[in-house]
């Protein structure tokens, strides 16, 4: 029987190459899916990570212990017994310690955290020294000005209120150096927030050494560390692996602090993205490869007929018959098996981006065994289905030459039925979505287009090539009787143009989910490049990009507010059309109208109508530095005055700007003007600056309301600006109604301010005058110049502003809730960004991070729907080579057949051209209309189901999705099938060619 095997198989090195080839594909496909889905999970989970918050990143295990003289044995000993119940191998904890304390002021008891942390000090911006010793602690220059407690002195703080104080010596100040980074997002040891309705002071920073102290027995050990990718890319839920290790935790004493429920669904959505888009192509790869093989079987059964023949003459029984057919297959099939799993590990890793993680690869294998095992298994079925007519078949029948045709009916209900699965596959998609059948309904459809017109396409050929022979086109004729006349042609015909249209349908859909994810980054981002800055205020940025990029080409100074309602994007509008490309010319940017500052004093012509002496204190901000300088002009007397007083700091290039001024007593108190008492008035008529000399406020300034506004609360000071002079003067409080503000803001812009609106009016806004309250300052009155769908980085709800205007119209400077920004044009260079970087550096603005359109859209395809996309691409590419493989196969199993036919042509006078025209003719005209039917059901099948593109796992529609048609996408796939098709198809027509040669 072997000898029997090895001879058929030589005898046929055609086809069992051909089932050695499809063997390896349907193998290769088989045993990607499994690995593809693993590593693409872990690949999704490290994006999710990555792109998280830095608080929603975390595990925190918390304890209160015991330190017992010793804190640093008390915290190792916690962080063995912590990894010992953590699963994490590679962890880089940071360890820490807490104790709420309470400290008095103002007459009352705040919590104030006392707190110790690896590392802390290498975080911290220090004014001072670092504790080194027991009882020595850091405050953060909030808490210091807070409490009125500097470096040097003692901070007494206590248990509780009746315990008695203890002394923590203050070694200095702190500023935070990254407050947005993975360090601080542990909220125990960041900035002070508000706890049971109490707002906590930011936390004082001591030495370990400080929590040996007796007082210190009820600290809080924190263990705190990034969540490692391993973990969240391991099976199953990440939910569910987090709370079993929060059980064993809770049992064992310990509180676990996981990640946020938002970072947790992420995940699992990414997860699923995976496997369910994974599916889908994995599935009709593995249909495609045994479609692909049951066309093979059919042909190569053809050609052993006369194999099967005698040996039922010789007496072989059907066993023996089946040992043989089946011998045939399964060489070349078990020879297939190393290269396609090969193959497959290289497809999934290169679709995937990445390898299967080490824990995962044990439970993978398994599974690319099974799998391989059953497409196998199945594929062989397949293949001794093919055999089973021909043992059924009489021996005269198997010796007859021509091609045996059966009736047809099994293939008609079988087409009927893929017509009906195509039909209810639809009518689902187009009304409950994309979910069960309704998500294979774009291949079935194309199936079930590629059936029709394969009925259509060989039903016509023969007319036409009757036709083309009355006409005395014989190679057209010839070509077109032979496709028609060919057993099975149109199970070639489906599975070629099937290929096709998947393949088109593949690259459509990744061509729009790029399209998608690219749109969505340019919003998400703002600019082509952005860069994260810290700089000591919104002034001192916006001088330093202009400084930085004096021409006004490359950078743009932006500073975004989402406290603000709505949320407020402002930005150097000059800059706005040379960075982004959008155009803003109706928000205003010119540059104010109140001189510069930059004298050395500066004198005062007033007249206090006040019954006692009142200074004005007047509030100017450098225009580079943003520092903010206080100037106290008096005490005046009642009467007409002329009172002079030095100006420090705004002598530098370019000076400074007036911000206001307010009505104050003669002295300060607790280092603060005193109020000025009610009834109180004071008649500005002017206001100049010595060295150089120049008028600050004069008449026309002081005189004109446009350029003066007060405090709308309150009993405040009433501002009156007119003929000339500007009046302040405090109004006796009604009864039971408290003092106002004593300010008055110099506004030095148009008024209301224009603004570009994108989502629905604030419904205050509709009611009354719009204003809008912006960078912690005053409310601004402003005006709507025009309305976007969606504004960058803001999205479809927010308000854009000329940065410079918002700065002139907001009074007091205001620093709460912005987000600092340098937005950079497209096409600058690396180059470029790095000089500009160095420049900003000397101008006092530190780069602290930076992000792009491409590095945005680049994590982006990190996630669930954009990696299955790419498999579906190299399931499609492996669908055109089935495809090619079993159309040449078909051609080359009749060669035989074929060739006696020529001879009899050729005999009866046909040229050699002619037969040769006609075989590669045929062979054209098959791969050819298949191409064009391919893509026409690809068209077809996306038309008709009208699916969007689901390019996101998240509810992101800030932008309509875009079309699924992708005229190029589609182009490029036809190009490709045409290529791969055309390749394989060499063989065949090399064959036919030998076949004519012989044929004489």
């Amino acid at each position: 029987m072997l000898r029997l095997v090895l001879g058929a198989l030589r005898r046929r090195v055609a086809q069992s190459v051909a089932v050695l080839v499809l063997t390896t594909l349907l193998c290769a496909v088989a045993a990607a899916g499994p690995q593809f889905v693993a590593a693409a999970a872990a690949r999704t989970a490290a994006a999710d990570l990555a792109s998280a918050p830095p608080a929603q990143r975390l595990l925190s295990v918390r304890r209160s212990i015991p330190p017992d003289g010793d804190p640093a044995a008390a915290l190792a000993a916690f962080r063995t017994e912590v990894e010992g119940l953590l699963p994490l191998r590679d962890a880089e904890p940071v360890l820490g310690l807490r104790q709420p304390f309470t400290v008095s002021t103002g007459g009352f008891g705040r919590t104030v955290p006392v707190a110790y942390r690896d590392g802390v000090c290498d975080r911290l911006r220090i004014t001072g020294a670092c504790p080194a010793q027991g009882s020595e602690v850091l405050l953060s220059r909030r808490a210091s000005a807070t409490l009125g407690i500097g470096a040097g002195q003692d901070l007494m703080v206590r248990t509780q209120p009746s315990a008695p104080e203890l002394p923590l010596r203050v070694t200095g100040t702190y500023e935070l150096l990254d407050p947005g980074g993975v360090y601080w997002a542990d909220p125990l040891f960041g900035p002070g927030r508000i706890e049971a309705g109490e707002e906590t002071l930011d936390p004082v920073f001591a030495a370990r050494d400080t929590f040996a102290g007796v007082r210190f027995n009820g600290a809080t050990a924190v263990y705190t560390t990034l969540v490692p990718p391993r973990l969240a890319a391991g099976p199953g839920s990440f939910a569910d692996s987090l709370a079993e290790t929060g059980y064993t935790l809770r049992s064992a004493g310990y509180e676990l602090v996981t990640p946020g429920e938002e970072l947790l669904g992420v995940i699992a959505a990414d997860k699923a993205a995976v496997r369910e888009g994974a599916l889908a192509g994995w599935l009709q790869a593995i249909m495609l490869c045994w479609l692909a093989l049951a066309v093979v079987g059919r042909h190569t059964a053809q050609d052993r007929r006369a194999d099967v023949a005698l040996l039922k003459l010789r007496g072989g029984t059907r066993r023996r018959i089946v040992h043989l057919a089946a011998g045939q297959h399964l060489a070349p099939m078990l020879a297939a098996l190393p290269l396609g799993l090969l193959l497959g590990w290289l497809g999934a890793r290169l679709a995937a981006g990445g390898p299967v993680p080490a824990t995962e690869q044990a439970a993978t294998l398994r599974l690319v065994t099974t799998a391989v095992a059953a497409a196998v298994a199945g594929g062989l079925g397949i293949l001794a289905l093919t055999e089973l007519p021909a043992l059924r078949t009489p021996v005269a029948v198997l010796l007859r030459r021509g091609p045996q045709r059966g009736s047809g009916r099994a293939g008609r209900i079988l087409d009927l039925l893929l017509l009906a699965l195509a039909g209810a596959a639809l009518y689902q998609a187009r009304s409950a979505g994309p979910s069960g059948l309704g998500a294979a309904a774009p291949a079935l459809v194309a199936l079930a287009v590629t059936i029709l017109l394969a009925r259509l396409v060989t039903g016509s050929a023969g007319r036409a090539g009757t036709a083309a022979l009355r006409a005395g086109r014989l190679r057209a004729g010839l070509a077109a009787l032979q496709f028609h006349r060919r057993p099975g042609i149109e199970r070639i015909f489906a599975l070629v143009a099937v290929a096709v249209a998947l393949a088109g349908l593949a690259a459509q859909g990744y061509a729009a989910g790029r399209t998608a994810r690219a749109d969505r980054a340019a919003v998400e981002i703002g600019a082509d490049r952005v860069l994260q800055v810290r700089a000591a205020n919104r002034t001192a940025l916006l001088w330093a990009v202009r400084q930085a990029d004096p021409g006004g080409r490359t950078a743009m100074a932006v500073a975004v507010d989402t406290a603000a309602t709505p949320a407020v994007l402002a930005a150097d509008v000059r800059r706005l059309a040379a960075v982004t490309g959008a155009a803003r010319d109706a928000l205003d940017g010119a540059e104010g109208s109140f001189p510069a500052v930059d004298g050395t004093s500066l004198t005062l012509t007033a007249r206090n109508d006040s019954p006692a002496p009142v200074r004005l204190v007047l509030s100017l901000e450098h225009t580079a530095t943003g520092a903010v300088t206080t100037v106290p002009i008096g005490p005046l007397p009642p009467g007409e005055q002329e009172v002079s007083a030095p100006l420090p700091g705004c002598a530098q290039r370019p000076g400074c700007r007036i911000l206001g001024m307010v009505l104050a007593g003669p002295a300060d108190v607790d280092g603060a003007p005193e109020p000025a008492p009610a009834a109180s008035a004071l008649v500005v008529r002017g206001l100049r600056q010595d060295g150089p000399a120049g008028e600050v406020l004069d008449a026309a300034r002081l005189g004109d309301p446009r350029f003066w506004r007060a405090t709308t609360t309150g009993a405040g000071m009433s501002v009156a600006a007119r003929d000339g002079v500007l009046t302040l003067r405090i109004p006796q409080p009604a009864k039971g109604q408290r003092a106002g503000d004593n300010h008055a803001w110099v506004v030095d812009s148009a008024q209301p301010v224009p603004v570009v609106l994108a989502g629905p009016a604030p419904e205050a806004w509709v009611d009354g005058d719009p204003a809008l309250t912006m960078f912690g300052g005053l409310g601004v009155p402003v005006r709507v110049v025009g309305t976007v769908p969606l504004l960058p980085s803001l999205g479809a709800s927010g308000v854009l502003v000329d940065l410079a205007t918002a700065q002139r119209s907001l009074g007091a400077p205001g620093t709460s809730g912005d987000r600092l920004e340098v937005w950079l044009a497209g096409g600058t260079s690396r180059a470029e960004v790095a000089a500009l970087t160095a420049r900003l550096a000397a101008a006092g603005v530190e780069v602290t991070g930076a992000d792009s359109v491409a590095a945005r859209r680049d994590r982006l395809a990190g996630h669930g729907p954009a990696l299955a996309a790419r498999f579906g691409l190299l399931t499609a590419g492996a669908g055109l080579l089935l495809a090619a493989v079993a159309a040449t196969v078909a051609v080359t199993a009749e060669r035989r057949v074929r060739g006696q036919e020529l001879r009899a042509m050729r005999h009866q006078g046909l040229a050699a051209r002619d037969a040769a025209g006609a075989g590669f003719l045929g062979q054209a005209a098959l791969l050819g209309v298949g191409l064009a039917g391919g893509l026409l059901a690809a068209v077809v099948a996306q038309r008709a189901v009208g699916a969007p593109v689901v390019a996101f796992i998240d509810d992101w529609r800030l932008l309509a999705p875009p079309d699924p048609s992708q005229p190029v996408a589609l182009a490029a796939a036809g190009l490709v099938a045409l290529a791969v098709l055309g390749a394989v198809s060499c063989g065949a027509l090399l064959s036919w060619a030998r076949t004519i040669r012989g044929a004489r």
